[in-house]
């Protein structure tokens, strides 16, 4: 029985995709999210978490920054949210949802505002709490 080259090439894409991170490199490089406390003046406390990952709680000075690095999955399901408190409010926000951010490149700008997030890129895009 002859093995045919298609099977070949199905393997290998197999094991290029889904083989061990320390060991192949992913065909697109990680993301980073930067969010940056822009509330004007209150300490911003930070909970991010994903399905499989829990970043743990950050506290973020004003006008500084709190990032992570992650590698999207390739179906385009990849969510990590967080909370947001200062002062005596607690808000929550999905930081990164493949499906409205995967496509608009590696590098993910924040800045966290009173009213809500707003996503840096060739134009602002401000969303409100949830």
């Amino acid at each position: 029985m002859r093995n045919s080259p298609k099977l070949y090439v199905a393997s290998l894409i197999m094991v290029l995709l889904f083989g061990p991170s320390h060991e192949l490199p992913p065909f697109w490089p990680a993301t980073t999210v930067t969010m940056t406390n822009k509330l004007g003046g209150p300490l911003l406390t930070v909970h991010c978490k994903s399905k499989e990952n829990d970043l743990g709680v950050h506290m973020v000075a004003a006008n500084t920054d709190y990032f992570f690095t992650f590698q999207p999955n390739i179906w385009k399901s990849t969510l990590f949210f967080c909370s947001f408190q200062w002062n005596n409010q607690v808000k929550q926000f999905d930081i990164f949802d493949a499906m409205r951010d995967q496509d608009d490149g590696y590098k993910q700008n924040w800045t966290i505002r009173l009213y809500g997030p707003c996503k840096l890129g060739k134009k602002v895009n401000c969303f409100l709490w949830k």
